[in-house]
C-alpha cells in the first residue's frame, strides 16, 4: 500500500451533529478493536448493533461537546478527497498537586480501508505536536492487549507501557 499524500489528507474540527454517524462508527470500531476476546466473540456487525442499542453512543456523543469547552481539546475528523477516513480525540487533564498536564488520546481511529498507509502515524505525530503546543507534559493513551497494530504504532511513536489492567471473567454468561 502506498502512503496517502499529505495534500489530500486533511484534519478538520468535528461537528458533533453533522458528523454523528461517522463519529459513532469510528468510536465503535475503536472499542471493538481494543476489546477482549470475549467481547469480540460475535462478528463486528453483531457487536456494532448491540453497542448502538446501549446508552454508550449517547454518552460518548454527549462527552465530546463537553470536552470541546476546553480550548486545548483536539477533536478532528481527517478527510481524504472529502471522505471522513479517521477520527482523533485528545483531551487534557491537570494532575493537581504536581503541576503536570496529561494529554489523553481517547480516540485515534482510521477506517479499515485506509489502514497501513501511514495515516495513524501522521495522526499520532500531529497529536503529539498539538499536545506540546497546548502545554502537555505527557501524552497518554491505552489500547487492548489484542490490538497489536495499535501497540506497534505506539511503540514506533515512542510510547512506553505505563500501567497494566487485568480482567477476570466471573460470569458463566460470558464465553
Amino acid at each position: 500500500m502506498s502512503k496517502v499524500s499529505q495534500s489530500v489528507f486533511q484534519p478538520r474540527a468535528i461537528d458533533v451533529e453533522a458528523d454523528r454517524i461517522a463519529l459513532l462508527e469510528f468510536h465503535c470500531l475503536g472499542n471493538y478493536e481494543s476489546d477482549p476476546a470475549w467481547a469480540k466473540a460475535a462478528p463486528y456487525d453483531d457487536y456494532r448493533a448491540k453497542w448502538l442499542a446501549t446508552p454508550q453512543p449517547e454518552t460518548f456523543l454527549s462527552s465530546l461537546p463537553k470536552s470541546i469547552k476546553d480550548s486545548r481539546t483536539i477533536a478532528e475528523i481527517w478527510e481524504h478527497d472529502g471522505q471522513a477516513v479517521a477520527f482523533l480525540w485528545v483531551t487534557f487533564v491537570e494532575i493537581s498537586g504536581y503541576d503536570l498536564t496529561i494529554a489523553e488520546v481517547n480516540d485515534l481511529e482510521v477506517s479499515p480501508e485506509f489502514h497501513r498507509r501511514g495515516i495513524g502515524s501522521r495522526m499520532m505525530e500531529h497529536a503529539e505536536q498539538m499536545a506540546r503546543e497546548r502545554g502537555a507534559d505527557f501524552l497518554r493513551t491505552e489500547t487492548g492487549v489484542a490490538n497489536v497494530a495499535t501497540q506497534a504504532l505506539l511503540a514506533r511513536s515512542g510510547f512506553q507501557v505505563h500501567r497494566l489492567q487485568y480482567e477476570k471473567v466471573l460470569s458463566d454468561n460470558i464465553k
